[in-house]
């Protein structure tokens, strides 16, 4: 929860307008109490995610993809923390640095996997790839080997250029994993409270299958950045 925020401080945490709050107070959509003539918040981390743009956009990325309207929101209270800090402190100053983020894939409920799986499975490896955060399956098992959260995005205005978009995450941001598919591809990246600072870099094969390719950690992972537009 965040605790007794102020008005200018709320604003800010849900990227609203003065008006914008007060339709929310009114409407009984935040946790407030009174103090003279101020209002001080404490709203949760399940109404960050439920009102902040950027959290909306993790969390209902699938509308227009696969064109289903299943409720996406997480059930694991650990998912909810995962996935507002990886908005927190990755989202948040990307947007802020670079321009509106687009997200092409975010936050998998077990509910969005279990259909996912089924009718689109190609390229998806939930056991690895922290989308599912720490949801669990329909036998009450992790769906993710790795706790934390991801999403995979575009910059606009960077859609062919998001080797700067990851060489500024990896020389500024405490990322846990990022796989890089290319200038023009969409960047996956997850964060974790212990970040691994992992990135990775991914290639093409000549039957259009990922692969690995090189890959760095920590301060080699700088190095590595370095080399992503050449």
């Amino acid at each position: 929860m965040f605790k007794n925020l102020t008005s200018k401080e709320t604003k800010k945490l849900f990227g609203i307008s003065d008006c914008e709050l007060m339709h929310k107070r009114e409407a009984g959509q935040l946790n407030f109490i009174k103090q003279g003539n101020a209002y001080k918040y404490s709203p949760t981390h399940l109404q960050f995610l439920k009102q902040h743009p950027l959290a909306q956009k993790v969390l209902n990325w699938h509308h227009d993809k696969h064109n289903i309207q299943i409720d996406n929101l997480p059930l694991q209270e650990e998912s909810i923390s995962s996935i507002v800090c990886l908005i927190q402190e990755i989202l948040i100053p990307i947007e802020n640095k670079f321009g509106s983020i687009s997200i092409t894939y975010g936050f998998v409920s077990s509910r969005l996997n279990t259909y996912i799986q089924k009718h689109s499975s190609s390229g998806t490896y939930p056991s690895i790839d922290q989308h599912a955060s720490c949801e669990h399956n329909s036998n009450s098992n992790p769906i993710s080997k790795r706790s934390g959260a991801a999403c995979d995005f575009v910059v606009e205005g960077y859609e062919s250029n998001m080797d700067k978009v990851a060489r500024y995450i990896v020389e500024h941001l405490p990322f846990d994993k990022i796989y890089f598919y290319g200038k023009d591809r969409p960047l996956h990246i997850s964060s974790n409270d212990e970040p691994l600072h992992h990135l990775q870099i991914m290639n093409t094969s000549q039957n259009g299958r990922r692969i690995p390719g090189k890959k760095a950690f920590g301060d080699k992972a700088k190095q590595l950045a370095m080399e992503l537009d050449e």
